[in-house]
Protein backbone atom coordinates (compact mmCIF):
# COMPACT_ATOMS: atom_id res chain seq x y z
CA UNK A 1 0.00 0.00 0.00
CA UNK A 2 1.62 3.11 -1.39
CA UNK A 3 -0.67 5.53 -0.67
CA UNK A 4 0.15 7.78 -3.12
CA UNK A 5 3.82 7.39 -2.35
CA UNK A 6 6.44 6.47 -5.13
CA UNK A 7 7.73 3.47 -4.07
CA UNK A 8 9.95 0.38 -5.89
CA UNK A 9 9.17 -3.18 -5.67
CA UNK A 10 12.79 -5.06 -5.83
CA UNK A 11 12.83 -8.87 -7.21
CA UNK A 12 15.79 -10.72 -8.62
CA UNK A 13 15.78 -11.95 -11.57
CA UNK A 14 12.81 -14.88 -12.47
CA UNK A 15 11.39 -13.25 -9.27
CA UNK A 16 8.19 -12.18 -10.47
CA UNK A 17 8.52 -8.74 -11.82
CA UNK A 18 6.70 -8.78 -15.32
CA UNK A 19 4.06 -11.08 -14.14
CA UNK A 20 3.32 -8.34 -11.73
CA UNK A 21 3.44 -5.74 -14.48
CA UNK A 22 1.59 -7.96 -16.93
CA UNK A 23 -1.09 -8.52 -14.29
CA UNK A 24 -1.39 -4.81 -13.00
CA UNK A 25 -1.56 -3.55 -16.80
CA UNK A 26 -4.83 -5.51 -17.19
CA UNK A 27 -6.20 -2.89 -14.78
CA UNK A 28 -5.91 -0.34 -17.82
CA UNK A 29 -5.50 -2.37 -20.78
CA UNK A 30 -7.25 -5.56 -20.60
CA UNK A 31 -6.20 -8.86 -22.27
CA UNK A 32 -2.69 -7.30 -22.61
CA UNK A 33 0.29 -9.64 -23.82
CA UNK A 34 3.77 -8.39 -23.26
CA UNK A 35 5.80 -9.12 -25.96
CA UNK A 36 5.75 -12.98 -26.14
CA UNK A 37 3.77 -13.62 -22.88
CA UNK A 38 0.02 -13.80 -23.59
CA UNK A 39 -2.01 -12.78 -20.57
CA UNK A 40 -3.82 -16.68 -20.84
CA UNK A 41 -0.74 -18.73 -20.29
CA UNK A 42 0.10 -15.90 -17.38
CA UNK A 43 -2.39 -16.58 -15.35
CA UNK A 44 -4.70 -19.41 -14.42
CA UNK A 45 -8.13 -18.88 -16.26
CA UNK A 46 -9.48 -22.61 -16.00
CA UNK A 47 -12.02 -23.20 -13.48
CA UNK A 48 -12.41 -19.12 -11.97
CA UNK A 49 -11.70 -16.03 -13.21
CA UNK A 50 -8.58 -13.78 -12.34
CA UNK A 51 -9.87 -10.27 -10.26
CA UNK A 52 -7.83 -7.40 -11.29
CA UNK A 53 -8.38 -3.74 -9.56
CA UNK A 54 -6.69 -0.82 -9.05
CA UNK A 55 -7.27 2.37 -7.07
CA UNK A 56 -6.33 5.69 -8.14
CA UNK A 57 -6.12 8.34 -6.08
CA UNK A 58 -7.61 11.40 -8.25
CA UNK A 59 -7.58 14.48 -5.43
CA UNK A 60 -6.23 14.72 -2.31
CA UNK A 61 -7.78 16.90 -0.19
CA UNK A 62 -11.07 15.73 -0.08
CA UNK A 63 -9.19 12.02 -0.93
CA UNK A 64 -10.83 11.05 -3.85
CA UNK A 65 -10.39 7.67 -5.51
CA UNK A 66 -11.25 6.18 -8.73
CA UNK A 67 -11.44 2.03 -9.13
CA UNK A 68 -10.45 0.50 -12.41
CA UNK A 69 -11.57 -3.33 -11.94
CA UNK A 70 -11.28 -6.35 -14.78
CA UNK A 71 -12.51 -9.88 -14.11
CA UNK A 72 -11.01 -12.24 -16.89
CA UNK A 73 -11.98 -15.10 -17.66
CA UNK A 74 -12.49 -18.35 -20.81
CA UNK A 75 -15.83 -17.75 -22.31
CA UNK A 76 -15.87 -20.88 -24.98
CA UNK A 77 -11.93 -21.29 -24.58
CA UNK A 78 -11.93 -17.44 -25.76
CA UNK A 79 -10.46 -14.65 -23.18
CA UNK A 80 -13.24 -12.70 -22.52
CA UNK A 81 -13.48 -9.97 -19.51
CA UNK A 82 -15.44 -7.53 -17.09
CA UNK A 83 -14.91 -3.81 -17.04
CA UNK A 84 -15.86 -2.04 -13.91
CA UNK A 85 -15.05 1.42 -12.54
CA UNK A 86 -16.15 3.48 -9.55
CA UNK A 87 -15.12 6.49 -8.29
CA UNK A 88 -15.67 7.10 -4.33
CA UNK A 89 -14.55 9.28 -1.26
CA UNK A 90 -12.29 8.37 1.57
CA UNK A 91 -13.63 5.08 3.39
CA UNK A 92 -16.42 4.43 1.46
CA UNK A 93 -18.08 1.28 1.84
CA UNK A 94 -17.55 -0.45 -1.73
CA UNK A 95 -13.77 0.88 -1.58
CA UNK A 96 -11.07 -1.69 -3.29
CA UNK A 97 -10.46 -3.44 0.10
CA UNK A 98 -14.24 -4.63 0.02
CA UNK A 99 -14.52 -5.97 -3.46
CA UNK A 100 -15.99 -9.24 -3.14
CA UNK A 101 -13.36 -11.27 -4.90
CA UNK A 102 -13.13 -13.59 -2.53
CA UNK A 103 -16.22 -16.02 -1.21
CA UNK A 104 -16.67 -18.16 1.75
CA UNK A 105 -17.90 -21.48 0.63
CA UNK A 106 -20.03 -23.47 2.79
CA UNK A 107 -17.32 -25.31 4.07
CA UNK A 108 -16.11 -22.60 5.34
CA UNK A 109 -13.11 -22.26 2.69
CA UNK A 110 -12.29 -19.34 0.60
CA UNK A 111 -12.52 -19.47 -3.16
CA UNK A 112 -12.68 -16.77 -5.95
CA UNK A 113 -15.61 -15.02 -6.79
CA UNK A 114 -16.91 -16.96 -9.77
CA UNK A 115 -17.59 -14.52 -12.87
CA UNK A 116 -21.42 -15.01 -12.41
CA UNK A 117 -20.92 -13.41 -8.66
CA UNK A 118 -18.68 -10.64 -9.74
CA UNK A 119 -20.82 -9.78 -12.83
CA UNK A 120 -23.99 -9.82 -9.95
CA UNK A 121 -22.10 -7.31 -8.08
CA UNK A 122 -20.64 -5.10 -11.01
CA UNK A 123 -24.38 -4.94 -12.18
CA UNK A 124 -25.20 -4.42 -8.47
CA UNK A 125 -22.99 -0.96 -8.20
CA UNK A 126 -23.87 0.33 -11.95
CA UNK A 127 -27.75 0.16 -11.08
CA UNK A 128 -27.40 1.63 -7.49
CA UNK A 129 -24.57 3.56 -7.54
CA UNK A 130 -24.12 6.91 -9.98
CA UNK A 131 -20.59 6.44 -9.88
CA UNK A 132 -20.11 3.31 -10.90
CA UNK A 133 -20.13 1.76 -14.39
CA UNK A 134 -19.24 -1.21 -16.93
CA UNK A 135 -18.31 -1.83 -19.97
CA UNK A 136 -19.28 -4.06 -22.76
CA UNK A 137 -16.29 -2.93 -24.70
CA UNK A 138 -12.67 -2.58 -23.72
CA UNK A 139 -12.63 0.52 -26.42
CA UNK A 140 -15.77 2.09 -23.83
CA UNK A 141 -13.21 1.29 -20.65
CA UNK A 142 -10.08 3.31 -22.55
CA UNK A 143 -12.65 5.92 -23.31
CA UNK A 144 -14.02 6.38 -19.80
CA UNK A 145 -10.49 6.41 -17.61
CA UNK A 146 -9.27 8.33 -20.00
CA UNK A 147 -11.87 11.51 -19.69
CA UNK A 148 -13.27 11.20 -16.08
CA UNK A 149 -9.93 9.78 -14.56
CA UNK A 150 -6.85 11.17 -16.65
CA UNK A 151 -5.64 7.54 -17.53
CA UNK A 152 -4.56 7.26 -20.69
CA UNK A 153 -4.25 4.10 -22.48
CA UNK A 154 -1.85 4.80 -24.84
CA UNK A 155 0.58 6.12 -22.18
CA UNK A 156 0.15 2.41 -20.66
CA UNK A 157 0.61 1.23 -24.10
CA UNK A 158 4.37 2.87 -24.14
CA UNK A 159 5.25 1.04 -20.34
CA UNK A 160 3.79 -2.62 -21.75
CA UNK A 161 6.32 -2.31 -24.78
CA UNK A 162 9.11 -1.06 -22.40
CA UNK A 163 8.50 -3.90 -20.28
CA UNK A 164 8.02 -6.59 -23.21
CA UNK A 165 11.21 -7.63 -23.27
CA UNK A 166 14.57 -7.26 -21.47
CA UNK A 167 16.29 -3.98 -22.15
CA UNK A 168 13.18 -2.67 -23.89
CA UNK A 169 13.96 0.66 -22.84
CA UNK A 170 16.75 1.25 -25.17
CA UNK A 171 14.13 -0.12 -27.74
CA UNK A 172 11.39 2.05 -26.69
CA UNK A 173 14.30 5.54 -27.16
CA UNK A 174 15.98 3.70 -30.24
CA UNK A 175 14.07 6.07 -32.68
CA UNK A 176 14.90 9.45 -30.88
CA UNK A 177 17.19 11.46 -32.93
CA UNK A 178 16.50 14.42 -31.69
CA UNK A 179 16.47 16.32 -27.55
CA UNK A 180 12.57 17.03 -29.04
CA UNK A 181 12.01 13.04 -29.52
CA UNK A 182 13.11 11.91 -26.48
CA UNK A 183 11.28 14.61 -24.24
CA UNK A 184 8.27 13.71 -25.95
CA UNK A 185 8.99 10.06 -25.49
CA UNK A 186 9.79 10.47 -21.48
CA UNK A 187 6.73 12.15 -20.84
CA UNK A 188 4.72 8.68 -20.83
Amino acid sequence: DFDGYNGAILLENGGGKTVFIQTAIQAILPHSDMGERKIRETLSLEGSPCHIAIEWILNDRPRRYALTAVTLFLNNNKLDSYKYVYEYMYNDEHRIENLPFVKVGADGRKRPADKGEINEYYQYMKQNYMMAETFKTIAEFHKYIEENFKIIPSEWKNIASINATEGGVEGFFEGCSTTRQLVDKLLI
